[in-house]
């Protein structure tokens, strides 16, 4: 039999070729996409394992702090400690500390926002003109945030009065409070004789007194907004007067140089003024221990020293006037985007009168005057700028930083606390970043009542920002220390946080204490209104941008900071973030720890626990409100932490695997079932034949499946051979011992896929094989269209035309599939920083190797064609006996193969929906898109396919094939 076998291969050239060929790419494909696959996971597995470890694997959050939207979208929002202070008990820290498995358990409980006013200095020397006795200058000052998009002109002015007359200062004495303080005499004396002074028309004893002719003492009134019951968040209540005194030696001693107040004299070789930038710094407590452990932030220090292991607050000075000094750590940049631009401009008038004028008229006086010529130094108008990164880091490390005498003030008597933003959530926000429509945060209105206290406290007035729109509620909160213990912040040092431990990138999580928050331009028009550079927050804490805390103290401090009836008091803590001991990867044993460790979490406390291990930084489009200052709507993504991306990854992978294997072999197997049956039903009346001479029904089949087997078993070694050197030139993991496997697994798979026609074969009656029935039984119906004949011959061998739609319905599902994998890693998973990494790592092999299954089910299609139009041989040529020509043939045909590939197009792009619906969990309308432009695509191929048994067929005799007839 075998020599039979052999000469009907031989005999049979054609179809032999066509099924040798069918395999051969069957086995080149099959090797192809499994490489393809297994370099794939490979490459995911690697890029997610080295991308798995995070600075901390779960972050522990008070009940109900996970808004709906992070719970829909499986995603930490960004600023998630900007308006949660505490909700975790020192308790609840503790029993989370204690859960096995836990390594590091670091604390941080955010208390609120700070008011500090490091100061930038003005140079009005070259203003100055030497020849005038006395003279004014206007100094206003505008700030400009949001990339310069923002500008807050301040309404309230510094009035600068130069004079070259003696001044005299309000005497002071030492008071024994332990704190250094001193108290104000309300003496002034002059050439060691007490000078005659009526304070009654300053309201207020801090002002100096110009020494006139014949020695009359004028009072130097101030603009005082505190003393004087002035709004400071009114432009009534922000203007000020700077007493410059020219002395004879060309140095200058200036009388509220700093923000401060109107009694602080300096001498200076420039005639200096210092104008306070009020900054809202939030300020946040930790435990050193586990925050060295977490992130390393004790060697991230840049000046000053780290926390000592029981660092708590000093407190010292005698009552009722105690101040704690509580231990601080400042980050050593601002985190906020702002500049300052001061215009100095000489102004004309009688100045002597206007100086010398009672506190109350001071306003009107000083509103009249007019600006005046330039000075010898310097035009009108002279316009000099600071950016708040350079002022912020030479109040913070420079020399007098920390120190009594020049050093930047850390109040922390009275915090601001605002909100977390809401967004008007239109209902659509789903689990990918990607997909969503851009959130809008809602304004809660205006929230500048919560500075009323900075109204009537002194100090620097707050930034013009206030006014600006809000995106979060404010309140204003008195730290409620114990009784006559003021708390003050005693600066130890600063760090750098670029210095902190470093992760991958690919898997950031929100490092909040310490990175800046930050939001990309998303358009054109964003991007002109930030000049192409990120956002950044300003100094307004009501901003949509929060910078993070910039003051860090310890939890020690805690109770100089929140006393029993501080409703922070019995739950300081905002969040813990926890690192599991064990993990090493991706792996499951570690996948499991970290499981368990969170269960335990969430049983033992009942908080929110979020598993950040694995996870990965997805954009999410935010449109933005125009400000009142100048900035325009913004259309700006930020990165939100998308939970479990690395671990999603590679379970997608795997799921892709188990559909790409699935779909080679069945493409394969219903091209060879197709083969098969087309070669029993060519040689019907040869296998009649041996049936009539004996030949049993088991030998008709053997002979059959020991054709398909030779033929497949050569196809396949074949196949294995031309894979090897095409997937070293793809860069695929085709091994020898996948080789080896191959050919037999091919081979089964022919063996099974020939087995029913086969046993057709051998259970065929001769005579029905000899002169098979010219028609179906059902009553003829009359075709009027090429269409119709084509639908017609299809429906009259309809498990042949069953076939061909199934082999290019199971290509096209494997292209639709794989470009719904390339557009889930858009969606889902790409869209992540993780994602892209692997998205771009592993398309383009994963297209090459599908092409292969694709192209064998169009040659499917085009084999079902073929055989369709040889059975047909004698009815096509009597078409063209009675006038048909070619070209309408050829069209004939052709409608076959369109109605083919459209019906296999369509179901074949069903199936890969359906199949990304499993792979993915939903699909989304990018992903439907694809699906068109695959079956689209699949209608083009099964047309171009059908053009070969079309063409192939002109010429024939018709003589002769009407004699076989």
């Amino acid at each position: 039999m075998f020599r039979m076998i052999v000469d009907q291969v031989r005999l049979q050239a054609v179809r032999s070729l066509t099924m040798l060929l069918g395999v051969m790419v069957a086995t080149s494909g099959f090797l192809l996409l499994t490489g393809s696959v297994d370099t794939s996971r490979l490459t995911v597995t690697r890029t997610a394992d080295g991308s798995f470890r995070t600075a901390y694997d779960v972050l522990v959050r008070p009940r109900g702090s996970a808004g709906a939207l992070e719970k829909r979208s499986g995603s930490v929002r960004p600023n998630f400690l900007s308006g949660q202070f505490g909700g975790i008990t020192l308790a609840q820290w503790k029993r989370i500390t204690a859960t096995p498995g836990v390594e590091v358990s670091a604390p941080v409980a955010v208390l609120g926002y700070a008011q500090v006013a490091p100061e930038a200095t003005v140079d009005v020397t070259g203003l100055v003109d030497p020849s005038r006795e006395r003279q004014l200058l206007r100094v206003s000052n505008q700030w400009l945030a949001d990339r310069g998009g923002s500008r807050y002109q301040d309404p309230g002015v510094t009035y600068v009065y130069v004079t070259s007359r003696p001044v005299v200062y309000n005497k002071t004495a030492p008071v024994d409070d332990g704190l250094g303080g001193r108290q104000i005499l309300n003496q002034w004396e002059y050439k060691g004789k007490r000078l005659d002074v009526d304070p009654g028309d300053c309201g207020s004893s801090t002002f100096p007194v110009e020494i006139r002719d014949g020695g009359r003492a004028v009072p130097l009134c101030p603009l005082d907004g505190f003393e004087q019951g002035r709004d400071t968040t009114e432009a009534a209540g922000r203007d000020r007067i700077v007493v410059v005194r020219r002395n004879a030696d060309g140095t200058y001693t200036t009388t509220g140089a700093g923000s401060g107040g109107a009694y602080s004299p300096r001498t200076l070789r420039h005639a200096e003024i210092r104008v306070g930038w009020p900054l809202s710094l939030l300020v946040a407590a930790v435990d050193p221990a586990q925050e060295a452990a977490l992130v390393g932030l004790d060697g991230a220090m840049t000046s000053g020293r780290y926390f000592k292991e029981s660092e708590r607050p000093a407190v010292k000075g005698a009552e009722p006037n105690q101040e704690a000094g509580i231990p601080v750590l400042m980050a050593d940049a601002p985190g906020v985007d702002e500049q300052l631009v001061s215009t100095v401009t000489p102004l004309a008038g009688d100045v002597g009168a206007v100086a010398a004028a009672p506190a109350s008229e001071l306003p009107s006086r000083l509103a009249v005057l007019k600006p005046s010529g330039s000075g010898t130094g310097g035009a009108a108008g002279e316009k000099l700028a600071a950016d708040v990164a350079d002022i912020y880091h030479r109040a913070v490390s420079g020399p007098d930083a920390g120190s009594a005498s020049g050093g930047l003030s850390l109040p922390l008597d009275r915090l601001l606390r605002t909100g977390a933003v809401s967004y008007a959530d239109d209902g659509r926000s789903d689990a990918t970043a990607g997909a969503t429509a851009p959130l809008k945060p809602r304004s809660p209105g205006d929230s500048s009542s919560a500075w009323s206290y900075w109204n009537t406290g002194g100090g620097t007035p707050p930034s013009w920002a206030v006014h600006d729109t809000a995106f979060r509620a404010m309140t204003s909160m008195d730290v409620t220390a114990p009784a006559g213990i003021s708390p003050d912040g005693h600066l130890l040092g600063t760090f750098d946080a670029s210095r902190l431990t470093r992760f991958s990138g690919l898997s950031r999580v929100p490092l909040e204490t310490y990175e800046p928050a930050r939001a990309t331009p998303a358009d054109t028009d964003s991007r002109n209104a930030l000049n192409g550079k990120d956002w950044l927050p300003s100094s307004n804490p009501a901003g949509y941008l929060a910078a993070p805390p910039q003051m860090v103290t310890t939890l020690a401090a805690l109770p100089s900071l929140l006393a029993g009836d501080s409703d922070q008091a019995a739950a300081p803590i905002s969040a813990v973030r926890v690192r599991v001991a064990g993990v090493t990867g991706i792996d499951k044993v570690s996948q499991e720890r970290i499981r368990k460790v969170a269960e335990q979490i969430a049983t033992a406390t009942g908080l929110t626990v979020d598993i950040t291990a694995g996870a990965s930084p997805a954009p999410r489009e935010i449109t933005v409100a125009k400000g009142r200052f100048g900035r325009p709507a913004l259309h700006v993504t930020e990165d939100w932490t998308v939970k479990g991306v690395a671990v999603a990854l590679v379970r997608a992978v795997d799921r892709k695997s188990v559909l790409l294997f699935g779909l080679v072999l069945v493409v394969c197997a219903v091209f060879l079932g197709n083969a098969v049956s087309a070669s029993v039903r060519t040689r019907r009346k040869e296998l009649a034949v041996l049936a009539c001479v004996g030949w049993p029904g088991w030998r008709l089949a053997a002979l059959v499946l020991g054709e398909v087997g030779l033929v497949a078993v050569a196809a396949g070694g074949l196949g294995a051979a031309v894979s090897l050197p095409l997937g070293a030139a793809f860069g695929l993991e085709v091994t020898a011992g996948r080789v080896a496997l191959a050919v037999p697994l091919v081979a089964a798979v022919a063996l099974a896929a020939a087995l029913p026609p086969a046993l057709r074969a051998g259970r065929s009656h001769p005579a029905h094989a000899l002169h098979p029935p010219a028609h179906a039984r059902g009553r003829a119906r009359h075709r009027r269209t090429v269409t119709g004949m084509a639908l017609a011959q299809l429906v009259r061998v309809p498990a042949r035309s069953a076939l061909g739609v199934l082999a290019l319905a199971t290509g096209v599902a494997s292209v639709t599939l794989l470009a719904a994998v390339t557009w889930a890693f858009h969606g889902s998973a790409q869209g992540t920083v993780l994602g892209d990494a692997v998205s771009l790592e592993v398309r383009g092999v994963d297209v090459a190797a599908a092409a292969l299954t694709v192209l064998l089910g169009a040659f499917a299609l085009a084999d079902t064609v073929y055989l369709n139009t040889r059975e047909r041989d004698g009815e096509l040529a009597a078409l063209s006996a009675s006038g048909w020509s070619d070209g309408e043939l050829t069209r004939l045909i052709c409608a076959e193969g369109a109605l083919l590939g459209l019906a296999g197009s369509l179901v074949g792009a069903a199936a890969g929906l359906g199949a990304t619906w499993w792979f993915t969990g939903r699909p989304t309308g990018a992903v439907c898109a694809a699906a068109a432009c695959c079956a689209a695509g699949g209608l083009l191929l099964a047309v171009a396919a059908s053009l070969v048994p079309a063409l192939s067929r002109r010429g024939a005799p018709l003589a002769a094939l009407l004699s076989a007839e």
